[in-house]
C-alpha cells in the first residue's frame, strides 16, 4: 500500500516491506478524535480513506481548523521528526480509514533517506505556514473578511473551474467553516447570505460555487 504513496515511491523494496510489516489500518468515525494535542507522538499518520482536521482549541474553548488533511497525505510527522507531543488535535470529519506506522520504525528507516525526511519537512512547513495564515486571519475583526479569506483559501486548495465560475470540491458544513474563521454558525449563516445576495457565491450540491473569484478577491 505504502508503494501508491508518493512519499515512499523512492523507498528501496526492503524498506517498504518493513514498513508494511509493520504499519496497521485503523478506521475512524466522524467526529472521531485520533490524537489530542499533547498527546505522546507514537504513530506516523497516512489517510487512506477520507479527511482529517487539524484543529485547535482557543480561549474561549471554541474550536479552530487550522487545516484538512487529505487522502494519501500524512500528519502527525514533524511531532514523530522532532520527538515532541502533537501540537494539535487530529478529528475525522468523516468515516476514514487511516494507515499508522510506528515512529521507531519510521525513524529507523528514513535516516536512510535524506531526501524524504526533506520532502516532509517541506510538507510540515507549508501546512505550518498556512494553520498560521488560518490563525492570523481569525484576528482580523472583520468577520466577513475572515469567512471570504477562508473561501478563497478553499478555493485554490479545493477549486475546480466550471463555466459558472469556481467550485469548491468539498463538502463543507457552516459550522466547520464557522470552525476555520473562529466565529459563530449564526454569524457565517449570516455572511454566505450576504454573499450570496451580493452575488458572489452560490450553492450547487452542498458545494460553495465563488462566481467570480477576482470579484470575491476584490472586497478583501
Amino acid at each position: 500500500m505504502l508503494q501508491q504513496i508518493d512519499l515512499f515511491k523512492d523507498l528501496k523494496k526492503e524498506d517498504l516491506e518493513i514498513l508494511n510489516k509493520n504499519a496497521k489500518i485503523m478506521k475512524f468515525k466522524k467526529n472521531d478524535s485520533i490524537f489530542n494535542e499533547g498527546d505522546k507522538a507514537e504513530w506516523l499518520y497516512i489517510v487512506i480513506i477520507g479527511k482529517i482536521k487539524i484543529s485547535k482549541i482557543g480561549k474561549d474553548g471554541r474550536e479552530i481548523i487550522l487545516e484538512i488533511v487529505d487522502e494519501k497525505d500524512i500528519f502527525g510527522a514533524l511531532a514523530v521528526i522532532k520527538g515532541i507531543p502533537y501540537p494539535a488535535n487530529a478529528i475525522a470529519m468523516e468515516n476514514c480509514e487511516v494507515l499508522v506506522i510506528p515512529s521507531k520504525i519510521f525513524l529507523a528507516i528514513i535516516k536512510n533517506y535524506p531526501q524524504i525526511e526533506a520532502k516532509i519537512l517541506h510538507k510540515v512547513i507549508m501546512r505550518l505556514k498556512s494553520g498560521l495564515e488560518s490563525l492570523k486571519n481569525i484576528a482580523i475583526e472583520n468577520v466577513d473578511s475572515r469567512i471570504t479569506y477562508q473561501l478563497l483559501k478553499l478555493a485554490h486548495k479545493y477549486g475546480k473551474y466550471t463555466p459558472h465560475g469556481v467550485l469548491i470540491e468539498l463538502r463543507i458544513t457552516k459550522k466547520q467553516l464557522a470552525e476555520m474563521t473562529g466565529t459563530t454558525v449564526e454569524t457565517t449563516f449570516r455572511t454566505i447570505r450576504k454573499l450570496k445576495k451580493e452575488g458572489y457565491i452560490s450553492e450547487l450540491d452542498h458545494k460553495i460555487l465563488i462566481k467570480d473569484i477576482r470579484a470575491l478577491e476584490s472586497i478583501l
